[in-house]
């Protein structure tokens, strides 16, 4: 046998190492044993355990991110994100406290909601607990705290948006194509209401409406006993003090009428050309077929195999990266294409090569076959981000933060599976029109 076919047969074992595991992935169901306990003072907790993993995921849900701020003070979700590292009475220096069992701890926000999780070998849990309690409960909220934390805040938006050319199209575009909504603002705030706006009775006002029990996910992963763990939350969380929920006044966008431009160039020029279109779409509940079949749209057009990506990637060599998909959101969100081209291609090159797929989609019905592909990447990727506790415990959380309720994570799997050639022509003729697109440019500094 010749070096060039030996090449070939150990080419095709290899693929074929890939390929089976993947298909015997997609002939399983998504199966997760997911138990909801919800206290007499709202609080909410989901367990699924997970007796093969050696750790456990600890994930505490805040039902609110920056679609619950009002103007003038953005960005407030964020800086309180920020504050719930600061300690309180019980454990002054939180890191130290929780670092001191071997465990991993972070957070983020979004428009949505904000997350908290703690990984720890599962021996520790009971320790973690309390801790966890203790900080949603009785952080230590200051005047001096708070302005101390204004200052990293500020810091990330200079870095993250002022000198980041991705972060300053992406804020671009979402005040351009929301223009009422709260989504309209960006999580990390508006410049003028971190210098200026926010008060520390901002923050306390903020912490009194979303940080209760009400308005607060626990959501428990990996190695561990539920009715032992229930037991412990009981104890630290069930005499939190149930509180009436705000008055909350989102206004809903209104439908977009005409395409909205934007042509921005940057301060230097060591960027590539970058183009953001973004159409209007629905929300996460998945009530009707539309998201699944945009995000399977998106897959046809995306997935490494996909039309855009092969043509403009591949073929052509004409962007550095493209993308997109349905932002799941609890409010309608935006179904978003993001592409970065290469130095010295043009945007005028790509945009009608853009376009003119998504107007494929309205005329033609795509194949089976590609369908089916795309189905199979949806599936296949939602099993592969189940390997580990904390992805675990994020996905349930999103799904019962952002969709409203975590059984959607079994019922969009289904959904996902009825969607034919016809339901991908009928979106992309409702959803993918002029009058309801949004563009952004932004070129380099000549």
């Amino acid at each position: 046998m010749s070096k060039k076919q030996s090449f070939k047969v150990n080419m095709f074992s290899s693929l074929l190492l890939v390929l089976i595991p993947l298909f015997s992935l997609l002939a399983q169901e998504l199966k997760l044993d997911i138990k909801k306990n919800v206290l007499d003072n709202g609080l909410t907790i989901l367990t699924c355990e997970d007796k093969s993993a050696p750790t456990v995921s600890y994930m505490t849900f805040i039902n609110a991110g920056s679609r619950e701020e009002k103007p003038g003070i953005t960005g407030l979700a964020h800086i309180f994100e920020h504050m719930m590292f600061r300690g309180t009475k019980e454990y002054p220096d939180f890191d130290k406290a929780i670092t001191s069992f071997g465990a991993q701890t972070n957070a983020s926000t979004g428009e949505d909601y904000t997350s908290y999780f703690v990984n720890v070998k599962k021996d520790y849990l009971e320790k973690i607990i309390p801790i966890e309690a203790d900080r949603v409960r009785n952080l230590v909220f200051t005047n001096e705290a708070f302005r101390m934390e204004m200052g990293p805040v500020k810091e990330e938006r200079r870095r993250g948006v002022v000198d980041d050319p991705d972060g300053f199209i992406w804020d671009e575009l979402v005040q351009t194509a929301y223009q009422v909504h709260p989504y309209h603002h960006p999580v990390i705030g508006f410049e003028e209401d971190l210098e200026k706006n926010i008060q520390v009775q901002d923050g306390l006002d903020f912490k009194r409406n979303f940080y209760s029990p009400g308005y607060t996910t626990i959501v428990l992963t990996g190695n561990f006993d539920t009715p032992k763990a229930l037991e412990l939350i009981k104890k630290y969380y069930g005499d939190w003090q149930k509180t009436p929920p705000p008055d909350l006044n989102i206004p809903a966008e209104p439908k977009q009428t005409k395409e909205r431009v934007k042509n921005y160039v940057w301060k230097d020029s060591e960027i590539s050309p970058k183009l953001l279109i973004a159409f209007h779409g629905p929300n996460f509940e998945i009530k009707d077929d539309d998201f699944c079949a945009l995000e399977l749209a998106a897959r046809i057009l995306f997935m490494s195999s996909g039309r855009l990506t092969k043509k403009l990637y591949n073929d052509l060599q004409l962007v550095e990266y493209i993308s997109g998909g349905m932002g799941d959101r609890k409010d309608p969100g935006l179904f978003e294409i993001s592409t970065s081209l290469k130095r010295g291609k043009s945007i005028d090159e790509a945009k009608p090569l853009i376009l003119e797929e998504l107007e494929k989609l309205k005329n033609e019905p795509v194949s089976e076959r590609e369908l089916e592909k795309a189905k199979n990447s949806v599936k296949a990727e939602m099993i592969y981000r189940m390997d580990n506790p904390l992805s675990v415990a994020y996905t349930i959380g999103h799904f019962q933060t952002a969709g409203g309720d975590y059984n959607l994570l079994f019922e969009i799997q289904k959904k996902y599976s009825e969607v034919t050639p016809e339901m991908i022509q009928q979106v992309a003729r409702k959803y993918f029109n002029p009058e309801n697109r949004t563009v952004l440019t932004l070129l380099p500094k000549k």
